[in-house]
């Protein structure tokens, strides 16, 4: 490890970025080294601005990628070096709000009946169940899960805030069935290590496989199931302040996208109100 990478690492650390954002911070840094072939503290403002547009003409990263190498190369300049860069140009991005493909609760059904691993079957439960994101999933240990009334306590999730999330009777039936099986004593989805997380490629792949197995033709992503979960919360009558906390939105606004969404569903669509139920805020 070089010494400017030891102290990037230390300032995050100091500023408490989470190991995700440090990550990515780090990834950034690389690519500006490997591009340039020198390190990344000694490149001039121009280049910084020449790089930016490498970025975005020959390798069509999309604005918020770019924006995210232009914040690990200000925190470097900045916090690290103490030589903050100059106003650097980014284009805006496209305002056109792309919404993704949606899954009827009929077809989460059929993905959930279609995964054949009974590891990434419960996550995909839980992720579903919850709107729990699949970093939440993996780390997610025994002592968070609270049945007696009905909530799981959701540490350290997106933004390093807490929250707490419904633990349905739905949930806690296909719990129990995976305790006999595994009898986690640490982390409920564990991999090789019951101390560690099932890796998060793994119930990617899965949930893209039980789809294609269910003749789903949509793209789905683990991700989809966490966008099911809030736009059924909706259809079932959730408000929209409540499913903010749920899915630990601190803007309404964010939260509000899914309303938007759900407008635009085919509410002709049947939708199970077997598999709602049981999936509702308690009273």
């Amino acid at each position: 490890m070089t010494p400017l990478r030891q102290k990037v690492i230390d300032q995050m650390t100091l500023k408490g970025f989470s190991a995700a954002t440090q990550k990515s911070y780090l990834y950034q840094l690389t690519e500006v080294a490997k591009y340039f072939h020198i390190s990344p503290d000694q490149l001039s403002e121009s280049e910084v601005q020449s790089y930016l547009l490498y970025l975005i003409r020959d390798r069509h990263w999309s604005w918020s990628s770019c924006r995210q190498a232009l914040h690990a190369l200000n925190f470097l300049y900045r916090h690290v070096l103490k030589k903050p860069l100059g106003q650097m140009t980014l284009p805006h991005p496209n305002k056109t709000q792309k919404i993704p493909d949606l899954l009827y609760p009929d077809e989460v059904l059929n993905i959930i009946r279609e995964c054949r691993h009974s590891k990434a079957h419960a996550a995909i439960v839980i992720a579903y169940a919850t709107g729990m994101r699949i970093s939440e999933v993996n780390a997610l240990k025994v002592e968070d899960l609270d049945g007696e009334h009905n909530c799981i306590k959701v540490r350290q999730g997106k933004g390093n805030r807490d929250r707490y999330v419904l633990f349905p009777e739905s949930l806690k039936r296909v719990l129990r069935h995976y305790w006999k099986e595994y009898k986690p004593t640490d982390v409920v989805i564990y991999g090789l290590d019951k101390h560690r997380g099932l890796h998060s490629k793994y119930l990617r792949l899965e949930v893209k496989a039980a789809a294609a197995r269910a003749g789903i033709t949509k793209t789905v992503r683990f991700h989809s199931l966490r966008h099911a979960f809030a736009c059924h919360q909706l259809l079932a009558g959730m408000p929209l302040p409540r499913l903010q906390v749920l899915l630990g939105h601190s803007q309404l606004q964010t939260t509000f996208r899914y309303l938007q969404w759900v407008a635009m569903m085919d509410l002709r669509h049947d939708v199970s109100e077997d598999l709602l139920r049981d999936l509702r805020s308690p009273s």
